[in-house]
């Protein structure tokens, strides 16, 4: 009896003793890492071992007992449990459990690049090929107008190529979905059209309410036979959209033979002149109807709109004034 009563005893103290071990082990690697003392990513290349990458975490000042996070990751999670590649971002006094935790799940940080509406292809790759954490080469030869304007996140160490392949098809998708969604009358007759006049809306304004009525201009003077005469055709016969013209546009300018000034010819260019958002894209496909044929700058970052040639020229007076009163301010000045 006296055997039963302290094998009872000793086996209860064994399981208390076992219990509060593992309640305080618990509660020791789901504390607040104080060592860990601000934000930091991590990288775990790819082929890496737990225990290299918890080496790793000692010698970035992450953790500060690597056995410690070893053993009892491994009595957690199990003796061989696999971590995900890939950049981690761990916040200041992270647990040793959420640690680990992200890294067995995979959970890792994403990265963000914004292509603007309205930037040519090669500045788009510019971008491209400066954002950190993206590997590889870009590729060449891509058409102007492909890749939609969109903020793209990735992870580190995905591919270049793989980036502009995921605007491209972005681009491929929203297009195809617009398109048969489009006006039927409009006289557009191709995506790769819509495309073109898409992005000339696209640099005739920065505002998004105007895109519907600059869309409305062209397919109107489309209508009519009337040439475009829209001013960013020009600066792209000279820039080819890599950069600004940097002096006023001359009258000399308007008579360049390029197929891409819609000074000189009828209908729209060969190709598109940037890479055109959705906004451009809709206003286009579905244009709002209005009898008007001109537009041109106020002087205060929007655009005045006519539908006479009497009207508008009235207009550009104007403007053409209010632009002279701000230059004998400036010299004034």
């Amino acid at each position: 009896m006296n055997k039963l009563l302290t094998f009872c005893i000793s086996f209860t103290a064994l399981v208390f003793f076992y219990f509060v071990s593992m309640l305080s082990v618990i509660m020791y690697f789901n504390a607040p890492n104080s060592y860990h003392r601000e934000d930091k990513r991590f990288i775990i290349e790819s082929g890496m071992t737990l225990r290299e990458v918890v080496d790793k975490l000692h010698e970035e000042k992450i953790i500060k007992n690597p056995a410690a996070f070893l053993y009892i990751g491994q009595l957690i999670k199990g003796i061989d449990p696999k971590v995900r590649y890939g950049e981690y971002f761990f916040e200041k006094n992270i647990s040793y459990y959420k640690i680990l935790h992200k890294m067995v799940r995979g959970n890792i940080f994403f990265r963000k690049v914004t292509i603007a509406e309205g930037l040519s292809t090669n500045s788009a790759l510019k971008i491209i090929d400066k954002a950190n954490g993206l590997i590889g080469q870009n590729p060449e030869k891509l058409r102007e107008g492909s890749l939609l304007p969109e903020t793209y996140f990735y992870s580190y160490n995905d591919t270049k190529s793989g980036m502009i392949k995921r605007m491209q098809d972005a681009m491929h998708k929203a297009l195809d979905e617009l398109w048969e969604k489009r006006d039927p009358s409009i006289p557009v007759k191709t995506k790769e059209q819509a495309l073109v006049l898409a992005s000339i809306v696209e640099k005739e304004t920065s505002i998004e309410s105007e895109r519907p009525k600059v869309a409305s201009v062209f397919i109107n003077r489309l209508r009519k036979g009337m040439k475009l005469q829209s001013d960013p055709t020009i600066i792209y016969s000279f820039t080819f959209g890599d950069k600004s013209l940097e002096r006023p546009i001359r009258v000399s300018d308007l008579q360049n033979d390029s197929a891409f000034n819609t000074y000189h010819i009828y209908g729209l260019p060969p190709a598109p002149i940037c890479n055109p958002g959705l906004a451009s894209i809709k206003a286009v496909l579905n244009p709002i109807e209005t009898n008007l044929l001109f537009f041109v700058a106020s002087g205060n970052g929007d655009h005045i709109f006519s539908s006479s040639l009497k009207d508008h020229n009235s207009s550009v007076a104007k403007y053409r004034s209010l632009m002279q009163s701000k230059e004998k301010e400036a010299i004034g000045k």
